[in-house]
């Protein structure tokens, strides 16, 4: 004589090898899932901090151009008698077109240059010592060109201005 339930046995024994088999592949998938967001998480905090270092390093470039065209315009004004004659002066700077492989603007006023990503969305000010005028412009990042200009004794002074290159 059979027992009844002998047949259900192989059919328990089957279902729970299923079970087993799923239950291990959700938890793989969850953990798997936890790895990738922590590693995300982590790759965009470090990209955050290179662009930060990298926008701060090419901001402080580009200051000390400006303040090195500036001062050589204020020579070039000493040296000009009785305020007589063309001044020229040109500085070229040759930072980088990208930063952390993203590219950026570079925002110069009377007081300050600022370098800014929108990817990541980082901003960083840089206050300059520049004693003469400073004309307000945006330029991408990349090489730039400082220059000043007093085209004859008409004018008193001139005014520094950055473009791209």
């Amino acid at each position: 004589m059979t027992d009844p339930l002998s047949d259900f046995a192989g059919d328990d024994r089957a279902v729970s090898v299923t079970v087993g088999y799923v239950l291990t592949l959700a938890i793989g998938a969850l953990l798997l899932s936890g790895v990738v967001i922590a590693v995300g998480g982590v790759i965009d905090a470090q990209t955050q901090r290179t662009v930060e270092s990298e926008l701060s390093v090419t901001g402080q470039t580009a200051v000390a151009n400006l303040e090195s065209a500036d001062r050589l315009a204020r020579a070039a004004e000493a040296d000009r008698p009785g305020s007589e004659g063309a001044v020229t002066v040109t500085v070229d700077a040759d930072l980088p077109t990208r930063i952390a492989g993203r590219g950026y603007r570079i925002e110069i006023n009377s007081s300050a240059v600022v370098v800014r990503t929108e990817r990541p969305d980082v901003r960083i000010e840089i206050p300059h010592a520049a004693t003469g005028d400073v004309s307000e412009t945006t330029v991408r990042g990349g090489p730039i060109r400082i220059s000043y200009a007093v085209a004859d004794e008409d004018s008193e002074s001139g005014t520094l201005e950055v473009t791209e290159q």
